[in-house]
């Protein structure tokens, strides 16, 4: 469809993209992760900012101001790689975000478990309780996309102030650790090299990829913008300082208070506050407040992503991939909703299959680890664009944009690979490994059956119309 005729509302200025970049990208639970990793965590951030954090922001800068478009990356490599190509980025970023947050409700009953002390442990335990908040986050995902961004980006906002918010609280402890002088706040800023083994390799890669990754989302949202071709870039230009940041200090906190050996993966920042804080008087609830803002950051994440991967079977149909009811607009807020109620559908369905049988954790590393394969399959393509860039000059990318998109395309290829080696323990190291493999060839293959029957059902179309 020709730019400007799709009916969407031009509704997100430079400020809601801000907020909405640190709230895609910024998740403080990998701080706890990080922190795992003791005295060599700054040089892993260091080297996982260089590596690959910097060149995407600086790829997608480049591909906004030169391509700013409905669909992102769908339609950066549908132009500078190929319409298949495009379609395979377009799917790899919905299944990476389908799986990651169909597991919303497991990390909601966590969190709430947490927060609210030892009486309310059950809530971790409750299949019952898990699924019906992933169902209640699925409906309200779905409503306030349907209203449209003016209503999503205020939530988009909100997540961002809250997840500011813990930052400051986390930064606060660990000016407090300094003040009185705790030597393990000392010990965090250490710039001690990491062991060269398969392990630290591992470890960079999910840091660089699973925490650091996300600043080419908001771009799919270009043609509500209401300046695409300078808003993007410069939403990525501003919140990235402060991202780099944000993760630094955040685990700098953590390591303050805890041990590496005693960080809880699934609840470092409730954690680090209530070794902080402790959990009585006026400190308990600061502590309390703290965790909720954290759980309702999430949330605000999972609403973004939500509007963000129902827009590119939208524009996928478009194209005439896909049946025009997934690109067909709300009467009133001019919005996907068909397809937006598909996505939400979709992740509850997830969701339930995440909490069904035994193994139920196992089953649930399986789903993320294939999530985060698929992204990875997505920025290679990403990165390709500017690296094909040699042969077909579209983008016009100079040479140190070329180097940039190496190294980070490189970083994606190793984190592809590592992706099937979980860093928790699980029963069988070769089963799960052929599980997350085979979980990521059987979604792409999916993807590469619906883009060709999608194109024969193109053909016949333009086909029919030449014989009427």
């Amino acid at each position: 469809m020709e730019t400007g005729k799709h009916g969407l509302k031009r509704e997100l200025k430079l400020w809601d993209l801000v907020p909405m970049q640190i709230v895609v990208i910024v998740w403080l639970g990998w701080t706890g992760f990080a922190a795992k990793q003791g005295p060599t965590q700054l040089v892993l951030w260091l080297l996982a900012i260089t590596l690959f954090y910097l060149p995407l922001a600086a790829v997608v800068m480049k591909l906004s101001r030169k391509l700013p478009v409905e669909g992102g990356v769908y339609q950066w490599v549908k132009v500078g790689v190929s319409p298949f190509a495009g379609y395979m980025a377009g799917w790899n970023f919905t299944v990476y975000a389908l799986f990651t947050f169909a597991v919303a409700g497991s990390f909601f009953a966590d969190g709430l478990a947490h927060a609210l002390g030892p009486e309310a442990a059950w809530m971790s335990n409750s299949r019952a309780f898990t699924l019906g908040l992933t169902a209640v986050a699925c409906l309200v995902a779905f409503v306030l996309n349907v209203r449209g961004l003016h209503t999503a980006k205020w939530w988009s906002s909100g997540g961002a102030l809250l997840t500011v918010v813990t930052f400051l609280a986390l930064a606060a402890l660990l000016i407090r650790a300094w003040w009185i002088g705790l030597p393990s706040a000392r010990a965090s800023f250490s710039l001690a090299l990491p062991a060269v083994s398969f392990v630290t390799l591992n470890v960079f890669t999910k840091m660089a990829i699973s925490a650091l990754s996300g600043f080419d989302g908001a771009a799919i949202f270009s043609e509500e913008c209401r300046r695409p071709e300078n808003d993007v870039a410069r939403s990525v230009l501003i919140a990235a300082p402060l991202i780099a940041v944000v993760y630094i200090l955040g685990t700098n906190s953590v390591l303050a208070y805890i041990s590496p050996a005693n960080v809880d993966l699934s609840a470092a920042v409730p954690q680090v506050m209530a070794a902080g804080l402790g959990s009585a008087g006026v400190r308990g609830a600061i502590s309390l407040f703290v965790s909720c803002a954290f759980n309702l950051a999430y949330f605000a994440s999972m609403l973004v992503y939500v509007g963000m991967i129902a827009r590119l079977p939208m524009v996928a149909g478009w194209d005439g991939l896909l049946p025009g009811w997934w690109s067909e607009l709300h009467v009133k807020f001019r919005t996907p909703w068909k397809a937006i109620a598909a996505v939400t559908a979709a992740m509850l369905a997830l969701g339930a299959l995440s909490l069904w049988g035994a193994g139920n954790q196992e089953a649930v590393q399986v789903g993320v680890g294939a999530g985060f394969g698929s992204m990875c399959i997505m920025y290679m393509l990403l990165f390709g664009v500017i690296l094909l860039d040699v042969r077909t000059q579209a983008i016009g990318a100079g040479v140190g944009l070329r180097l940039a998109a190496l190294a980070a395309f490189l970083v994606s290829c190793c984190a592809l690979i590592f992706e099937v080696v979980p860093l928790g323990e699980v029963t069988n190291r070769a089963v799960f490994a052929a599980k997350v493999g085979g979980m990521i060839c059987a979604t792409n293959a999916l993807g590469a059956y619906l883009y060709w029957r999608g194109k024969r059902r193109a053909l016949q179309s333009a086909a029919d119309a030449i014989r009427s």
